[in-house]
């Protein structure tokens, strides 16, 4: 009887430790499987995860490398990383100029009135003559100008005005913080998106961000009326690549030649 009970006791030890064992191999594996939307990982998870250049604090990966290489929408990470290199490399120079990340603007739309305050204050971003702001809803992108000179808050937008209530809200918030209480919102003018090219979004954003950038930065006020071109569209993918190549970029194995956009 002895024996039985010692017997039972370290079976229950052995459950118990493998018990614990997979619920630590579920925990090493769940993220894993929720980054690439399925329940399970698949071929070729590892390359698409596998760190492509790092940049700062960003980190971009294979699989952000293969957007910019195919029709794909931009996401988060590569406007980051866009707008991280136009402050710290392009621009640094220039400290009149500030370059909003996504997640501070998401950040600025979404805390409340005394975190708000503190991220302006921690980004000196009431000393800035201009401000980028990029807006990020339902996988489009627009961009807000915040700009001094002018007393104006400038929004572009590549599909029909699609962010209008977003800009304006933000406008609305941004003004108190900022002491812009007297200035105006101003819609610019935008190449419109071309049918079936909802996609672009993000590299209209990159694109529009690059022509205001340059001009603000030589002339000192801001303009509603700027248009960038198609072929400043077309030719923005194969410059990212070409970019995070000359910042010491590692392709995917299967990287190729980007596709053309149809016009």
């Amino acid at each position: 009887m002895d024996t039985l009970k010692v017997d039972m006791s370290k079976t229950k030890k052995i459950a118990k430790k493998s018990d614990v064992q997979q619920r630590l191999v579920g925990a090493k594996v769940g993220p894993s499987c929720r980054d690439y939307g399925s329940g399970r990982p698949e071929a070729g998870d590892a390359s698409r995860s596998t760190v492509s250049l790092r940049f700062h604090e960003l980190s971009l990966r294979h699989s952000d490398v293969q957007l910019l290489q195919g029709p794909h929408a931009l996401n988060e990470r590569l406007l980051s990383f866009y707008y991280t290199y136009l402050q710290s490399r392009r621009y640094k120079m220039k400290p009149e100029l500030h370059f909003l990340s996504p997640a501070s603007s998401q950040s600025l739309r979404h805390l409340e009135l005394r975190e708000r305050r503190r991220l302006v204050r921690d980004l000196q971003l009431a000393s800035k003559q201009f401000v980028f702001v990029p807006l990020s809803e339902e996988s489009h992108w627009s961009l807000l100008l915040v700009a001094r000179p002018d007393r104006r808050f400038y929004y572009f937008d590549s599909e029909d005005n699609r962010h209008l209530i977003v800009a304006q809200l933000l406008y609305e918030t941004l003004r108190g913080v900022l002491a812009a209480d007297e200035y105006h919102f101003t819609v610019g003018r935008c190449l419109q998106l071309a049918k079936g090219q909802g996609h672009e979004s993000g590299v209209h954003l990159m694109c529009m961000t690059d022509t205001l950038a340059d001009y603000v930065s030589r002339c000192g006020y801001a303009t509603s009326t700027l248009l960038i071109s198609i072929q400043e569209v077309r030719g923005m993918r194969a410059s990212q690549l070409q970019l995070i190549r000359t910042l010491g970029g590692i392709f995917p194995p299967s990287s190729g030649v980007v596709k053309s956009l149809s016009p």
